[in-house]
């Protein structure tokens, strides 16, 4: 028998919250507040949306040492839709969102865009220390213009 997993209100918001939370600490380059949106051993996928030969990067220090290298010289406005939440358990969940980003390469005021992605975050999430976090994360673009 299939047991309904019937979520508050209360994790919807704080998933949607943390979700914000991940585009706003990537986009301001907060670093530690970026390693708190994740669990100490989450897994991020990148090799779909920028090389296939990429491994998963796996444990919030070596994703967030990823992230701030890869990050760092590039000035970045994100945006997602949450299309689909399903909690799978008391502390799991999954989620689809559609999402755009455009990143920029050079100095403020010199900016010059270097591309406008499109695609998908799928993402899975666990409460991990009375918190909900990102537990695995994995970026499929469907397209990508670059300038």
């Amino acid at each position: 028998m299939d047991e309904t997993i019937t979520p508050s209100l209360a994790d919807e918001m704080a998933i949607r919250t943390l979700q914000q939370d991940y585009f706003q600490t990537v986009d301001s380059k907060d670093w530690a507040g970026f390693g708190q949106v994740m669990c100490a051993d989450a897994v991020f996928d990148f090799s779909q949306a920028v090389d296939p030969s990429l491994k998963p990067v796996q444990g919030r220090e070596a994703i967030v040492d990823f992230v701030r290298s890869s990050m760092e010289p590039i000035t970045s406005a994100h945006c997602a839709f949450l299309r689909k939440l399903e909690f799978t358990g008391a502390d799991t969940a999954r989620a689809l969102w559609a999402m755009q980003d455009v990143l920029w390469t050079g100095s403020p005021g010199a900016l010059k865009k270097l591309l406008h992605g499109y695609g998908h975050y799928h993402l899975e999430y666990r409460r991990e220390d009375g918190a909900w976090r990102i537990s695995r994360w994995l970026l499929s673009r469907t397209h990508v213009d670059t300038f």
